[in-house]
Order: C-alpha cells, then structure tokens, then sequence
C-alpha cells in the first residue's frame, strides 16, 4: 500500500536533494556573513538575496518536473496497454463481424 502512495527516489533526485541542501545552508551562511559585516541593507545584498531564492525555487522546479515526467512515463505505458488490449478485442470482435456475415450470406 504505501508503495503506491510514496515512489522510489532515483539517483537524480537524491543529487538534487543534496545541491539544494548544499545552496540552501551554503547561501544563507553568506548572506548572514555579509549583513554581519555591513549591518545595513545595500543593493547589492537585496540582489544577493533575490538570487539566492530565485536559485533554490529553480531547484524546487527542477524536482518538480522530474516527478511529473516518470508520471507521465508510467501513464503512457499504461495508454500503450489499454491500445494493445482495445487492438485485441477490436480483432476479436472483427472476427465475429466475418462469422457472421458468413453465417448470413449461406442462409441467404
């Protein structure tokens, strides 16, 4: 049961899980390095600090598009499933259609 509700975590995604841990302590520590040195708010420390989010919501992205793909690979292999089943029965059924058509030109 939990299988289902929690997937297996691939190697790329424990990679990602580390440089966002690394960017995430690594970033703030600078940051608090600097505001200790200067104490006052610069420009340049706002930017620091907008680059600093922009990059950990760009790992935060990144995962997210790595889960909707394996999502989207095991939907695809499902649709490719259902096809080859509907292709089976279609077949199956065309074979009835030519039985009975059969049946119905020899009473004829």
């Amino acid at each position: 049961m939990l299988g289902k509700i929690f997937k297996r975590i691939n190697n790329f995604e424990k990679i990602l899980f580390l440089v966002g841990l690394m960017a995430t302590f690594m970033g703030f520590y600078l940051i608090n390095k600097v505001y200790s040195a200067n104490q006052y708010l610069s420009w340049a420390f706002l930017q620091a600090i907008f680059l600093w989010l922009m990059l950990l919501f760009l790992i935060i992205l990144t995962d997210s598009n790595e889960s909707i793909k394996e999502e989207l690979r095991e939907i695809i292999n499902e649709h490719i499933e259902e096809t080859r089943l509907l292709r089976q029965i279609s077949n199956e059924q065309l074979q009835e259609i030519k039985l009975l058509r059969k049946d119905l030109k020899k009473r004829k």
